[in-house]
């Protein structure tokens, strides 16, 4: 993956902006790749990761074995994006950054042998800058948008 869409980086200094998309682009390739030691170089030691189905990983090498497991899943890799990966950076501070992620995900394998139709999928990534410059993924929530209505706003 050459490049991401990726808007409101340029809030930050242009070198932190560079290091933000660096971290973006390898966090997407890696999944697009199903290489998941690629992301040992996005989360920190401690990071938390929840996904859309509710599994909770803490820190960095519980993370990528999980995802190891993962991307070698027929199931899960029946899935193909239908609508690129876009993506909001809002600067937090000048050493964090809330990201906020968009794609739609169509065809994934269920354990049970059932297909996901369609998965309007949506992230949110805490990044902090540390050392060298480097902005690591500190947090990360996945969910997915359901059809169901619990609520009709009627104003």
């Amino acid at each position: 993956m050459s490049d991401i869409n990726l808007s409101g980086v340029e809030a930050f200094a242009s070198p932190d902006a560079i290091a933000i998309r660096q971290t973006m682009m390898r966090l997407f390739d890696g999944f697009s790749r199903r290489d998941a030691e690629t992301l040992n170089a996005v989360y920190t030691d401690d990071a938390d990761w929840v996904n859309a189905f509710g599994s909770v990983k803490k820190g960095r090498s519980e993370i990528v074995h999980y995802l190891k497991g993962l991307f070698a899943d027929s199931a899960f890799n029946a899935g193909h994006i239908i609508k690129p990966p876009v993506s909001v950076v809002r600067k937090l501070t000048d050493d964090t950054a809330a990201v906020s992620s968009h794609l739609q995900i169509a065809g994934q394998g269920l354990v049970d042998g059932g297909t996901i139709a369609l998965r309007d999928n949506r992230s949110l990534r805490v990044l902090q800058k540390h050392s060298a410059g480097r902005w690591l993924v500190v947090s990360e929530m996945y969910m997915d948008v359901r059809q169901d209505k619990s609520y009709v706003n009627h104003s």
